[in-house]
C-alpha cells in the first residue's frame, strides 16, 4: 500500500498541492486517489493473470508438436474461464458513488476494497505458479490442468465476495 501511495504523492504538481488547501476538495481528492491506487492494484493482479494465459498458449504449442491432442480442450477450457476472472478484476467497480447515490462510499470502503484486492495478489500468485508449472510430458497434465482450473473457480468466487463490500450486503 504504502509504495503505490508514496509514487502518488510524490506525483503532485504545486497547482494539485495549492488545490489541496480549498475546503473539501482535500477530501474529494483523498478519494479518487485511493480508487486510483486500488485500480492500479487490479491492473496488477490481472495481469499476473495474463501472464498465465501466455504459459497456457506454450503448452497448447508444446502438446500440438509433440502428438499429445487430448489435453487441448481442458486447456481451452481453462484460458476462457482464467481470461473471465482476469477480466473481471481489471473492469471491476471501483467504489463511486455519485452525489445523490444512496450508497456512499468514502475513503474507508475504498481502503477495504483496496485491502480485499491486495488479497488477490497471493491467490494470482499462485495460479501463475501452477500454471508455470504445467509440462506437457507430464504423466499428470490432466491432474494439474484439474486443479488450476479449480483455483481459478476459488478466485473466481472470492472476487465474488468484493461486491458485498461496495454494496454492504451480508452484513
Amino acid at each position: 500500500m504504502a509504495g503505490i501511495d508514496d509514487r502518488i504523492e510524490e506525483s503532485k504538481n504545486w497547482f494539485e498541492r495549492f488545490m489541496e488547501k480549498i475546503p473539501g476538495y482535500k477530501g474529494y481528492k483523498k478519494r479518487e486517489l485511493a480508487r486510483e491506487a486500488d485500480k492500479i492494484e487490479r491492473v496488477f493482479v490481472a495481469e499476473n493473470l495474463d501472464s498465465c494465459l501466455i504459459r497456457l498458449d506454450e503448452l497448447k504449442l508444446d502438446l500440438v508438436n509433440s502428438g499429445r491432442l487430448e489435453a487441448l480442450d481442458d486447456i481451452d477450457v481453462t484460458v476462457r474461464r482464467l481470461r473471465g476472472v482476469a477480466d473481471r478484476v481489471r473492469f471491476a467497480d471501483y467504489g463511486y458513488a455519485g452525489m445523490f447515490d444512496t450508497t456512499k462510499v468514502g475513503v474507508q470502503k475504498i481502503d477495504e476494497l483496496r485491502a480485499f484486492d491486495q488479497g488477490l495478489e497471493t491467490e494470482a500468485g499462485g495460479i501463475r505458479e501452477l500454471a508455470a508449472a504445467l509440462a506437457a510430458g507430464s504423466a499428470s497434465l490432466s491432474a494439474d490442468l484439474k486443479l488450476l482450473s479449480d483455483r481459478i473457480e476459488a478466485l473466481d468466487a472470492h472476487f465474488s465476495e468484493r461486491e458485498n463490500l461496495i454494496s454492504g450486503a451480508g452484513r
